[in-house]
């Protein structure tokens, strides 16, 4: 009987050291480890547009961030930082008119240009774009921007990621996500 006890007591003890440790495993990685740790084990939620019916997908450690109106969705992770700074990651959604239909890749270029930045073809109603984000005073900032753009009907559906350049390993996840993007499933 005292055998007994003391094997429970001592599998009650590993059972509580390994949950302890378990719960606590990622309290000393830096900020970009935990960040990458939460969107590994983040669940995905689905917003769903009910003016345009197109959905986008978010992790579930974003919430919900003002939105430019209509037709628009915008999801945000803001963590503070050490020495009082914030970091802000946003991924949003909305519509934009498409200027020239006979020829969407030309205006992605436009756009692209007007950007400093980079614009792939995937399709004809498709494109990917990249660049880094510049101030109103045409300063390089320190964030970037990933966005899929796909027509439909003359409307470009636009999903967009922008996040500290630092943290491009940590959201690369989120990259992928963008550049898969399918707003009608």
């Amino acid at each position: 009987m005292k055998k007994a006890v003391l094997v429970l007591i001592v599998v009650g003890v590993l059972i509580a050291v390994f949950s302890h440790r378990r719960e606590h495993a990622h309290d000393k990685d830096t900020y970009l480890e935990g960040l990458e740790y939460r969107l590994a084990c983040a669940d995905w939620q689905v917003h769903r547009d009910a003016t345009y019916g197109y959905e986008m997908r978010y992790p579930s450690c974003f919430i919900p961030a003002e939105s430019d109106g209509e037709g628009a969705a915008r999801y945000a992770y803001v963590e503070e930082l050490p020495m009082q700074s914030v970091c802000y990651i946003t991924l949003e959604s909305g519509t934009l008119e498409c200027k020239d239909t006979l020829d969407p890749y030309r205006e992605m270029r436009r756009l692209s240009d007007e950007m400093s930045g980079v614009c792939l073809k995937k399709s004809d109603t498709e494109y990917l774009m990249s660049c880094r984000l510049r101030s109103r005073d045409a300063k390089v900032t320190a964030y970037r921007l990933n966005a899929k753009y796909v027509l439909r009907q003359k409307l470009w559906f636009v999903e967009t990621l922008i996040y500290p350049e630092d943290f491009a390993p940590a959201v690369s996840r989120l990259v992928k996500e963008v550049d898969e993007w399918q707003p009608f499933s």
